[in-house]
């Protein structure tokens, strides 16, 4: 058990804000994650890779365009029931309609440049699936981390409020949001496959069609022909070398139809030094030149492949995003790993593979008892997962 005591420990008073009074209890907020005790953290957020490490790295690397802040809930005897960080931006809420309405946002802005953006509070992790530290159960803590959220929010004359990419089999813990006012909607999944195969030969000859097996290995050929040939080099750190991948990555994230969170340089280069060993980055190489990259994560028996970075001049013609996925795959069963988690996007080629969609939910309200109707009615319109076409084939599998 926590003892209050250790629960009210602090680094920084001057970070510590007033308590936010609840109706069973109280909340108070914290501006940096070092604010809070580590017993909390170790208590809530132990066993997920978006951990205390994580956050600092993301304070640190990552403020350009977001706040941070981190809610403590307690019971009325000051014991902690949960921990939840929060991300203030201000938000594009045309970043995952359609096309068309995009552009007449566009236009808009031309006039009024704030057009169809609200400054809102989100529960979670900037990126990746959102999760509550919980120390209590769901019952006592969701109904309450919701108010002391809507309090906050008041607080800070924010509007819209948001439970951000919370996986699917939350939903019976979280379905009291449902009930005071939010409305569900189907976020932009991961995906993800068990690695219970020997090799990647037999991955293929066992979870492939045909047709994904020939295609291929048409394409691997190509690729394995090359000259000069593609060689792999698998490091903890690229100090050294991000010159050479950060322009890889933007290649890849400035590209993408939906724009959020685009990391900075320094994401990349202190990742392994808040949380050594965690990280792996893959670098392709050709005749010395790296061209293709991909950041990982390892945590419990899965690899995370997070972001990738491809020299578009090539990787159409040599296939690059296969061979990233098909090396990755063979390292990670070389280490004896269980699992493979690709980050969400792409997701066409990426159901060929049968990578298995990991449905997450995003529960949105706006704290004004007027327009939150209007919320309610309008949002779905612009479900995130709707605006993917591959995702809008498959939307029964997000149910």
């Amino acid at each position: 058990m926590i003892t209050p005591g250790v629960a009210l420990t602090t680094q920084r008073a001057n970070s510590l804000q007033e308590r936010l009074g609840l109706s069973q209890g109280y909340a108070r907020v914290y501006r940096h994650a070092a604010d809070i005790a580590p017993e909390i953290w170790t208590a809530t957020f132990s066993d997920t890779p978006k951990d205390f490490q994580y956050y600092q790295l993301l304070e640190q690397t990552m403020r350009s365009h977001f706040d941070y802040r981190y809610l403590l809930v307690f019971d009325e005897g000051d014991r902690p029931l949960a921990l939840q960080p929060l991300i203030i931006a201000t938000q594009d809420l045309a970043a995952s309609a359609g096309v068309k309405f995009a552009q007449l946002v566009a236009r808009m802005r031309g006039s009024f440049p704030r057009f169809f953006q609200s400054r809102m509070a989100l529960a979670g992790c900037l990126v990746g699936e959102g999760k509550i530290g919980m120390i209590g159960s769901a019952d006592a803590v969701v109904p309450l981390l919701a108010e002391a959220l809507e309090e906050f929010a008041r607080a800070e004359r924010i509007g819209l409020l948001a439970f951000k990419d919370f996986p699917a089999t939350a939903r019976e813990a979280l379905s009291c949001l449902e009930w005071i006012g939010y409305v569900r909607l189907a976020g932009f999944p991961s995906l993800a496959i068990d690695l219970n195969f020997s090799s990647f030969e037999e991955y293929m000859t066992t979870r492939l069609s045909k047709i994904t097996r020939k295609t291929l290995r048409r394409k691997f050929r190509i690729a394995d022909g090359a000259s000069p040939p593609l060689t792999l080099e698998v490091l903890f750190d690229v100090e050294r070398q991000i010159d050479e991948i950060y322009p890889l990555y933007l290649a890849v994230a400035q590209q993408s139809d939906v724009r959020f969170e685009i990391f900075t340089r320094d994401y990349f280069i202190e990742a392994p030094h808040l949380a050594p060993g965690r990280f792996r980055y893959f670098i392709w190489r050709r005749n010395g030149r790296a061209v293709a990259f991909s950041f990982c994560t390892i945590w419990n028996g899965t690899i995370y492949d997070n972001d990738i970075g491809l020299d578009y001049t090539i990787a159409h013609e040599l296939n690059l995003y296969y061979v990233t996925f098909r090396d990755l795959l063979k390292w990670a069963l070389r280490q004896g790993l269980q699992r493979y988690a690709s980050a969400p996007f792409n997701y066409d080629p990426k159901l060929h593979l049968r990578l298995e969609l990991q449905p997450v939910d995003i529960y949105v309200k706006h704290i004004s008892h007027v327009l939150n109707p209007l919320v309610k009615t309008f949002a779905p319109a612009f479900e995130p997962a709707r605006s993917d076409p591959t995702l809008r084939r498959h939307l029964h599998l997000l149910e």
